[in-house]
Protein backbone atom coordinates (compact mmCIF):
# COMPACT_ATOMS: atom_id res chain seq x y z
CA UNK A 1 0.00 0.00 0.00
CA UNK A 2 1.32 3.45 -0.91
CA UNK A 3 1.88 5.58 2.15
CA UNK A 4 -0.12 8.79 2.68
CA UNK A 5 3.09 10.82 2.85
CA UNK A 6 4.25 9.44 -0.50
CA UNK A 7 0.94 10.31 -2.13
CA UNK A 8 1.10 13.81 -0.67
CA UNK A 9 4.69 14.29 -1.85
CA UNK A 10 3.70 13.21 -5.36
CA UNK A 11 0.73 15.60 -5.34
CA UNK A 12 2.94 18.47 -4.21
CA UNK A 13 5.46 17.68 -6.94
CA UNK A 14 2.68 17.58 -9.57
CA UNK A 15 1.31 20.89 -8.37
CA UNK A 16 4.82 22.38 -8.36
CA UNK A 17 5.49 21.18 -11.92
CA UNK A 18 2.12 22.42 -13.13
CA UNK A 19 3.01 25.90 -11.92
CA UNK A 20 6.39 25.78 -13.62
CA UNK A 21 4.81 24.50 -16.85
CA UNK A 22 2.38 27.43 -16.89
CA UNK A 23 5.32 29.78 -16.45
CA UNK A 24 7.02 28.00 -19.36
CA UNK A 25 3.95 28.59 -21.52
CA UNK A 26 4.21 32.27 -20.61
CA UNK A 27 7.79 32.38 -21.90
CA UNK A 28 9.86 32.40 -18.71
CA UNK A 29 13.37 30.99 -19.42
CA UNK A 30 13.73 29.98 -15.76
CA UNK A 31 10.85 27.56 -16.23
CA UNK A 32 12.59 25.78 -19.09
CA UNK A 33 15.75 25.64 -16.97
CA UNK A 34 13.72 24.09 -14.13
CA UNK A 35 12.63 21.12 -16.25
CA UNK A 36 16.05 20.78 -17.87
CA UNK A 37 17.83 20.63 -14.53
CA UNK A 38 15.28 18.21 -13.10
CA UNK A 39 15.09 15.76 -15.99
CA UNK A 40 18.02 16.15 -18.42
CA UNK A 41 20.25 13.55 -16.77
CA UNK A 42 17.40 11.09 -16.35
CA UNK A 43 16.35 11.61 -19.98
CA UNK A 44 19.89 10.83 -21.12
CA UNK A 45 19.80 7.61 -19.12
CA UNK A 46 16.42 6.62 -20.54
CA UNK A 47 17.43 7.64 -24.07
CA UNK A 48 20.43 5.32 -23.92
CA UNK A 49 18.05 2.44 -23.30
CA UNK A 50 16.26 3.27 -26.55
CA UNK A 51 19.38 3.77 -28.66
CA UNK A 52 22.85 3.32 -27.23
CA UNK A 53 24.49 6.16 -29.10
CA UNK A 54 25.51 8.80 -26.58
CA UNK A 55 26.02 11.58 -29.11
CA UNK A 56 22.67 10.90 -30.74
CA UNK A 57 20.84 10.83 -27.41
CA UNK A 58 22.55 13.97 -26.11
CA UNK A 59 21.58 15.80 -29.30
CA UNK A 60 18.04 14.47 -28.99
CA UNK A 61 17.71 15.74 -25.42
CA UNK A 62 18.88 19.17 -26.53
CA UNK A 63 16.49 19.09 -29.49
CA UNK A 64 13.63 18.13 -27.16
CA UNK A 65 14.05 21.23 -25.01
CA UNK A 66 14.52 23.46 -28.05
CA UNK A 67 11.25 22.14 -29.48
CA UNK A 68 9.46 22.68 -26.17
CA UNK A 69 10.66 26.27 -26.00
CA UNK A 70 9.75 27.01 -29.61
CA UNK A 71 6.30 25.47 -29.21
CA UNK A 72 5.63 26.65 -25.66
CA UNK A 73 2.61 28.79 -26.58
CA UNK A 74 0.85 25.79 -28.14
CA UNK A 75 1.60 23.29 -25.38
CA UNK A 76 -1.05 22.10 -22.99
CA UNK A 77 -0.23 21.32 -19.38
CA UNK A 78 0.62 17.59 -19.20
CA UNK A 79 -0.68 15.38 -16.43
CA UNK A 80 2.91 14.22 -15.92
CA UNK A 81 5.83 16.30 -17.19
CA UNK A 82 8.19 13.34 -16.86
CA UNK A 83 5.98 11.09 -18.97
CA UNK A 84 5.49 13.82 -21.57
CA UNK A 85 9.25 14.36 -21.83
CA UNK A 86 9.87 10.61 -22.07
CA UNK A 87 7.37 10.13 -24.91
CA UNK A 88 8.66 13.18 -26.78
CA UNK A 89 12.30 12.14 -26.45
CA UNK A 90 11.55 8.60 -27.59
CA UNK A 91 9.84 9.95 -30.70
CA UNK A 92 12.82 12.19 -31.53
CA UNK A 93 15.36 9.40 -31.01
CA UNK A 94 13.49 6.85 -33.10
CA UNK A 95 13.01 9.39 -35.89
CA UNK A 96 16.76 10.06 -35.91
CA UNK A 97 17.54 6.34 -35.78
CA UNK A 98 15.32 5.70 -38.79
CA UNK A 99 16.72 8.69 -40.64
CA UNK A 100 20.34 7.77 -40.06
CA UNK A 101 19.66 4.02 -40.19
CA UNK A 102 21.46 3.62 -36.92
CA UNK A 103 21.19 0.37 -35.01
CA UNK A 104 20.50 0.26 -31.32
CA UNK A 105 23.14 -1.31 -29.16
CA UNK A 106 22.98 -2.43 -25.58
CA UNK A 107 22.53 -0.65 -22.30
CA UNK A 108 25.56 1.28 -21.09
CA UNK A 109 26.82 0.14 -17.72
CA UNK A 110 25.75 3.45 -16.14
CA UNK A 111 22.15 3.04 -17.29
CA UNK A 112 21.82 -0.32 -15.57
CA UNK A 113 23.82 0.48 -12.49
CA UNK A 114 22.03 -0.73 -9.40
CA UNK A 115 24.60 0.69 -7.02
CA UNK A 116 22.14 3.33 -5.82
CA UNK A 117 19.89 0.53 -4.56
CA UNK A 118 22.55 -0.80 -2.26
CA UNK A 119 24.26 0.55 0.80
CA UNK A 120 27.78 1.83 0.37
CA UNK A 121 29.11 -1.28 2.07
CA UNK A 122 27.50 -3.72 -0.37
CA UNK A 123 29.24 -7.06 -0.35
CA UNK A 124 31.48 -8.29 -3.14
CA UNK A 125 28.91 -10.99 -3.90
CA UNK A 126 26.19 -8.38 -4.47
CA UNK A 127 28.52 -6.32 -6.66
CA UNK A 128 29.30 -9.43 -8.69
CA UNK A 129 25.59 -10.15 -9.11
CA UNK A 130 24.98 -6.59 -10.29
CA UNK A 131 27.66 -7.00 -12.94
CA UNK A 132 26.17 -10.32 -14.04
CA UNK A 133 22.75 -8.70 -14.34
CA UNK A 134 24.19 -5.87 -16.44
CA UNK A 135 25.85 -8.33 -18.79
CA UNK A 136 22.69 -10.42 -19.03
CA UNK A 137 20.46 -7.45 -19.87
CA UNK A 138 22.97 -6.17 -22.43
CA UNK A 139 22.60 -9.50 -24.22
CA UNK A 140 18.85 -8.99 -24.72
CA UNK A 141 17.39 -7.59 -27.96
CA UNK A 142 17.05 -3.75 -27.92
CA UNK A 143 13.26 -3.76 -27.49
CA UNK A 144 13.49 -6.11 -24.51
CA UNK A 145 16.21 -3.94 -22.98
CA UNK A 146 14.02 -0.84 -23.11
CA UNK A 147 11.04 -2.67 -21.63
CA UNK A 148 13.12 -4.16 -18.83
CA UNK A 149 14.43 -0.67 -18.05
CA UNK A 150 10.92 0.78 -17.91
CA UNK A 151 9.30 -2.07 -16.00
CA UNK A 152 11.92 -2.94 -13.41
CA UNK A 153 14.09 0.14 -13.07
CA UNK A 154 11.43 2.82 -13.54
CA UNK A 155 8.62 0.68 -12.05
CA UNK A 156 6.21 1.67 -14.82
CA UNK A 157 2.93 -0.21 -15.17
CA UNK A 158 2.11 -2.41 -18.15
CA UNK A 159 -0.51 0.12 -19.20
CA UNK A 160 1.95 3.02 -19.23
CA UNK A 161 4.62 1.03 -21.07
CA UNK A 162 2.02 -0.03 -23.62
CA UNK A 163 1.05 3.60 -24.22
CA UNK A 164 4.68 4.65 -24.51
CA UNK A 165 5.90 1.91 -26.83
CA UNK A 166 2.70 1.28 -28.77
CA UNK A 167 2.88 -2.43 -27.98
CA UNK A 168 -0.31 -4.38 -27.43
CA UNK A 169 -0.80 -5.28 -23.76
CA UNK A 170 -0.51 -9.03 -24.32
CA UNK A 171 2.47 -8.66 -26.63
CA UNK A 172 4.12 -6.53 -23.97
CA UNK A 173 3.55 -9.17 -21.28
CA UNK A 174 4.88 -11.88 -23.60
CA UNK A 175 7.96 -9.77 -24.37
CA UNK A 176 8.68 -9.28 -20.67
CA UNK A 177 8.24 -12.99 -19.96
CA UNK A 178 10.68 -13.85 -22.77
CA UNK A 179 13.17 -11.37 -21.38
CA UNK A 180 12.80 -12.77 -17.86
CA UNK A 181 13.22 -16.31 -19.19
CA UNK A 182 16.45 -15.29 -20.91
CA UNK A 183 17.69 -13.57 -17.75
CA UNK A 184 16.78 -16.61 -15.65
CA UNK A 185 18.78 -18.88 -17.95
CA UNK A 186 21.75 -16.49 -17.95
CA UNK A 187 21.67 -16.05 -14.18
CA UNK A 188 20.68 -19.55 -13.07
CA UNK A 189 23.29 -19.52 -10.31
CA UNK A 190 22.13 -16.19 -8.88
CA UNK A 191 18.42 -16.91 -8.81
CA UNK A 192 17.95 -15.34 -5.36
CA UNK A 193 19.25 -12.04 -6.70
CA UNK A 194 16.70 -12.18 -9.53
CA UNK A 195 13.77 -13.02 -7.26
CA UNK A 196 12.34 -9.45 -7.14
CA UNK A 197 12.34 -9.37 -10.94
CA UNK A 198 10.71 -12.78 -11.24
CA UNK A 199 8.00 -11.85 -8.76
CA UNK A 200 7.28 -8.50 -10.40
CA UNK A 201 7.12 -10.11 -13.85
CA UNK A 202 4.07 -12.09 -12.76
CA UNK A 203 2.12 -9.03 -11.60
Amino acid sequence: MVSTNRVMDFSVQQEDETGWWIRLQQGEPDALAFFYERYADWLLQYGLSVAYNRELVQDSVQELFVQIWNRRHNLSVPQSAKYYLMVSLRRIILADVRKERLSTDSFPDSSLSLEHQYAADASEVEASNVQKLQLAVRSLPPRQQEIIFLRFFEKMSYEDISKLTGLDYQILRNTIHRAIKSLRQALIHTIDFLLPFLVLSTL
